[in-house]
């Protein structure tokens, strides 16, 4: 019998010609196109431009592409799995892995917000958005989709995001900082949105994005791949300040926000450090009425690398209830054939934080109705499936 996980975050990869179908041909010339030199090889264009990836999309397509024994010209159309784009072959992939639900989010499209054009922006919001929906038809029980939102336009955000959930999405997902015109998470005028969301009753999703971005702000400081890989961590980390600190959870108590795809490790030090600066700035500060682990335990959850040596001191903190599992697939910094295997076998967590991890944490945040996926998956999955461990 197979335990029916549930994958906070696994990712698609947007076919190339998606753009050219779904885009207004006013934007053609700026969408995401690849082209072949005669001799085969692949150039990346965004803007026209070639990106500065020195790997192909297939590589960023296959995990562990870039570590040793990986290629960096590994093929998108012939050595990449389909379930990267084809949802049949998708569902297929995660019955061979024991995955009942997979909740998933771009991978192109994660840097939405470096495409200054406020008109562009949003066109390609919506693109994605109508592509996902349609992937995820295949089977809405199994397949959930994060409807992407760009805030910089406040008012195309909110209309999107009720656009996107009347659509069937799970969540939305948002950039860590997501506008150009240097407004945070926390800013009092994106408080619309956080309304919309917690009447909705849906979680909201904060997603690392390229640390490359240059609408993160911490690109110049990047200065090699090694770097670069480690500048995904900042990104939460200014997420969940801003979100706490901009009293966002204080003035939407119903609201639910995760932070996903930047490790856990370093989330005790974060919420501690926040709490101890309140109480030692508190003359210049705005202290808030809850602590800041107190917020994040009632109002947020957290994603990240199953081997994080940081994992099990982030749930003495803050609870299994508040980690979900993702694969990340199927990115080349994920771990797979097995991601699970990385949180069955870890020995600081008990069996039943491992199913709440794998299963009741992530149902609970997505809405996800158990007995009805049960149900939906027939024989051969038991909640009640044992955990190494």
């Amino acid at each position: 019998m197979k335990l029916p996980i549930i994958d906070a975050d696994g990712h698609v990869f947007e076919p190339f010609d998606m753009w050219m179908e779904r885009l207004p041909e006013e934007y053609h010339d700026r969408a995401w196109r690849r082209e072949r030199a005669e001799d085969g090889t692949e150039q990346v264009l965004f803007y026209g431009h070639p990106t500065t990836m020195e790997w192909t999309v297939g590589t960023l397509c296959t995990p562990g592409g870039l570590a040793e024994g990986g290629r960096l010209d590994i093929d998108l159309d012939t050595e990449v799995d389909r379930g990267v784009d084809d949802p049949v072959r998708r569902i297929e992939l995660m019955n061979e892995q024991g995955i009942a639900v997979s909740v998933l989010f771009p991978t192109m499209t994660l840097g939405l917000d470096d495409i200054p054009e406020v008109d562009f922006r949003n066109a390609y919001a919506r693109a994605y958005n109508d592509w996902i929906c349609e992937f995820c038809a295949e089977d809405p029980i199994r397949l959930r989709w994060a409807g992407v939102i760009p805030l910089a336009d406040l008012e195309f955000a909110l209309a999107e995001t009720k656009r996107v959930l009347a659509a069937g999405a799970s969540t939305v997902m948002l950039s860590p900082i997501p506008t150009p015109s240097g407004q945070t998470l926390g800013s009092i005028e994106l408080d619309p949105f956080w309304s919309l969301m917690e009447q909705a009753g849906l979680p909201v999703v904060v997603h690392a994005s390229n640390p490359g971005s240059p609408s993160l702000r911490i690109h110049k400081l990047l200065k090699n791949r090694a770097q670069w890989q480690m500048g995904v961590p900042f990104q939460l980390q200014i997420g969940i300040m801003y979100v706490i600190d901009g009293g966002v959870l204080e003035r939407h108590p119903n609201l639910e926000v995760g932070f996903f795809e930047g490790d856990v490790g370093w989330l005790p030090h974060w919420l501690g450090r926040l709490d101890e600066t309140y109480q030692k700035m508190a003359l210049v500060v705005e202290v808030p009425t809850r602590s800041a682990v107190d917020q994040f335990k009632a109002q947020c959850v957290i994603s990240g690398e199953p081997a994080d040596s940081g994992l099990g001191a982030t749930v003495d903190l803050i609870g299994a209830e508040n980690l979900l599992w993702a694969s990340d697939w199927p990115h080349q910094d994920g771990a797979w054939p097995d991601p699970i295997a990385l949180l069955k076998e870890r020995s600081d967590l008990s069996s039943e934080q491992k199913r709440s991890i794998f299963v009741d944490s992530p149902a609970r945040f997505y809405r996800i109705d158990l007995d009805e996926l049960m149900i939906h998956l027939g024989e051969g999955w038991s909640r009640s499936a044992p955990i190494a461990g």
